[in-house]
């Protein structure tokens, strides 16, 4: 079993067998009673929704007093649950709050799925998301003690399960500290955040970089306007932004294929989440989509998504070689970073991913974490599978080893994740 510390809360009265016959139906749980590791106070009750509609209804009407990363929005996760949640899994949206105050702690938005025979619980990501958390409400803990009250409280109140997998977590989430990430348990997960703040005046961001690189910036934006009919745009129209990210799509395949990259947001799945996505956020400015473009030509595009102050850069393709003496990738991003920062933006989240343009344009490496547990001893043998690829991706010689011997096996370079 997982070592953490002791349970700081017990389920109450709750007959195991009659929740597996309720699968498919919402549960509450209360937990509570003493607890040896935390104050005898801390008590949890637990409410999980199971089904897709209740579950969009639910976000909706709590989110408003909650705190959570640009992937945890009732935009994102209702489009999620509707589209690659349809065959990820069983959904299920864990809500906790403190059962002396009645206040919101966490909302967990989960699934569950079946793995080698074995029931685990992950959150609703599905290789689309780059970070993974809890919506945090106003009684989150926000000490290691509290949390692990939580920690102990969710693991009890999700019977027929044998592995929990949260990953890619950060550390904080909007200044927040994340209680799942202060479990002992967890590891630093094998990608990172890659995040640039500008506080200050936009022409004092640019005097940060490279002198070399600021020049390359200027004459890459001047070769690009050079051509008649070249422009920046953000696109706000749903039928021209439908357009525009058919061409961010077929781009990005041919390019990352060409590159021999693994490959699957083309499954039709993946494909819907993002067209759905892109039309129910556009309006609201939840989903942000600019573009390089010369008449009707997509030179490049750049997908993100908005939270405060904060934007996410989510897809991002280029078009013909022929633009390739303009960089046109790199001048999207800082087109639109540009735009955003006017608009009162302050962080640029260039997501996970260690490019070098990255580097180039500033950005802070911000670690994330990983909480893998066996919840059942038949979820040991899978946790220590977990652990070891997670220290074959955190090593890039085994991690590239893996790569070529999983191509060869399977005589497919750029298929599936």
């Amino acid at each position: 079993m997982l070592k953490t510390r002791p349970a700081a809360t017990a389920v109450s009265a709750v007959d195991t067998a009659a929740l597996n016959a309720r699968a498919l139906q919402p549960a509450t749980i209360v937990v509570g009673g003493p607890a040896r590791s935390a104050p005898a106070h801390v008590r949890y009750e637990i409410h999980i929704d199971r089904d897709a509609r209740t579950i969009a209804a639910r976000l909706r009407g709590l989110m408003p007093r909650t705190t959570s990363t640009a992937f945890q929005t009732p935009v994102w996760l209702t489009t999620w649950y509707a589209t690659i949640g349809v065959s990820a899994g069983k959904p299920m949206l864990v809500t906790v709050t403190e059962s002396d105050s009645g206040e919101l702690a966490a909302i967990l938005p989960l699934v569950r799925r079946r793995q080698r025979g074995l029931t685990i619980v992950e959150f609703a990501d599905g290789g689309v998301s780059d970070n993974n958390g809890p919506i945090l409400g106003p009684a989150a803990p926000a000490d290691r003690i509290s949390a692990c009250a939580l920690w102990d409280a969710l693991c009890k109140a999700l019977p027929g399960v044998d592995l929990i997998r949260f990953t890619k977590m950060p550390a904080t989430i909007e200044g927040r500290a994340n209680p799942l990430a202060l479990i002992d348990a967890c590891l630093a997960a094998a990608v990172n955040r890659n995040v640039v703040t500008i506080e200050g005046a936009w022409e004092r961001y640019l005097k940060s970089l490279e002198r070399r690189y600021r020049k390359e910036l200027g004459r890459s934006w001047r070769v690009f306007l050079g051509h008649e009919g070249a422009a920046f745009e953000r696109i706000t129209g749903a039928a021209r932004a439908a357009s525009v990210l058919a061409a961010l799509e077929r781009h990005q395949a041919a390019h990352l294929r060409e590159q021999g990259a693994d490959y699957f947001l083309d499954r039709p799945e993946v494909a819907a989440f993002y067209r759905k996505l892109l039309a129910d956020g556009l309006a609201d400015g939840s989903v942000i989509l600019t573009a390089l473009t010369r008449r009707t030509e997509v030179v490049s595009a750049l997908l993100g998504i908005a939270r405060g102050g904060t934007f996410v850069m989510v897809r991002i393709a280029t078009g013909a070689k022929q633009w390739s003496n303009c960089s046109p990738g790199r001048l999207v991003i800082v087109r639109t970073m540009e735009m955003l920062h006017a608009q009162g933006f302050r962080h640029f989240d260039f997501s996970i991913g260690n490019y070098a343009y990255k580097r180039r344009l500033g950005v802070e490496s911000q670690p994330l974490r990983d909480l893998i547990a066996a919840t059942s001893v038949y979820g040991l043998p899978l946790q220590l599978w977990d652990r070891i690829r997670h220290w074959v991706r955190r090593s890039a010689p085994l991690h590239a080893l893996a790569r070529r011997l999983t191509r060869r096996r399977t005589g497919d370079s750029a298929t599936t994740a």
